[in-house]
């Protein structure tokens, strides 16, 4: 039979464990809420560089346009500016698939620019 010195032993054993299990717990949490924060300013980068880049291929559109004048400048500025709005919404509304779409352009091009 279990005496109270063996209980008394196990309780602090366990006591022990508990902390142990704690404090491993707390750093997991404090791991994911930090892989988390990353993973959201990666995916921000990435959005925003993919904006950018569609800005100014819309402004090189757009000044191409202009070199061509009259009714057709406006109007493929137009389309060049309304471009601009639906990719930056569509950006807003879905940033992973934004992200893996201009990693996707971005392998397409270095693969032609290898050529």
């Amino acid at each position: 039979m279990a005496t109270e010195k063996d209980l008394h032993k196990d309780l602090e054993a366990l006591r022990s464990d508990l902390v142990a299990l704690t404090e491993t717990v707390r750093r997991l949490v404090g791991d994911v809420a930090e892989a988390r924060a990353g993973m959201r300013e990666a995916v921000k980068s990435a959005a925003k560089d993919a904006a950018k880049g569609a800005a100014a291929a819309g402004e090189e559109l757009l000044s191409d346009a202009m070199k061509l004048g009259g009714d057709a400048a406006g109007a493929a500025g137009d389309a060049a500016h309304a471009t601009v709005a639906s990719l930056e919404a569509e950006i807003r509304r879905n940033p992973i698939s934004a992200v893996f779409t201009a990693l996707g352009i971005g392998f397409v091009i270095g693969i032609i620019g290898r050529r």
